[in-house]
């Protein structure tokens, strides 16, 4: 099983909400992309992540497995495109989510969602890991 590293620069990294998803928080370090920049979404109260003359600042994780992807490539919204950047310090190559669709030029806030909409999300992050459980039951059969 091939480890990866993962860009996160959102509600992915909340220790409440990657352990809701993939049952642990896994190694991570703060790790900035350059050439990137977090906005809000129309619509969301999760951000996205474009190409941009700026920085976005995150967390990366430096040991997420190919079953952890799979459940957070299930997780992530169809309008993220998973891409190859470099973070620093170190140059280090991750894997992260990139936004692209229609956007807005404002910056998103970690603390502010923290503050306005962590409960009602963590919620949600909970329905829907188990309806992936309950999906994965139907079509791999008892585990």
């Amino acid at each position: 099983m091939e480890i990866n590293r993962l860009f996160v620069y959102g509600t992915l990294m909340l220790d409440d909400v990657i352990e809701l998803l993939i049952d642990r928080v896994p190694d991570h370090r703060v790790a900035t992309a350059l050439g990137w920049r977090v906005v809000s979404l129309p619509g969301r109260v999760y951000p996205g992540l474009i190409r941009s003359d700026g920085a976005a600042s995150g967390r990366l994780y430096i040991d997420v497995t190919d079953d952890e992807m799979d459940i957070l490539d299930a997780f992530e919204d169809p309008g993220y495109e998973l891409v190859s950047l470099r973070t620093a310090p170190g140059d280090i190559p991750a894997l992260s989510y990139a936004w692209l669709n229609d956007h807005l030029d404002g910056p998103w806030s970690l603390p502010d969602f923290q503050n306005k909409h962590s409960v009602a999300y963590l919620s949600r992050c909970r329905t829907w890991r188990q309806r992936y459980e309950v999906a994965c039951r139907r079509t791999t059969g008892p585990r």
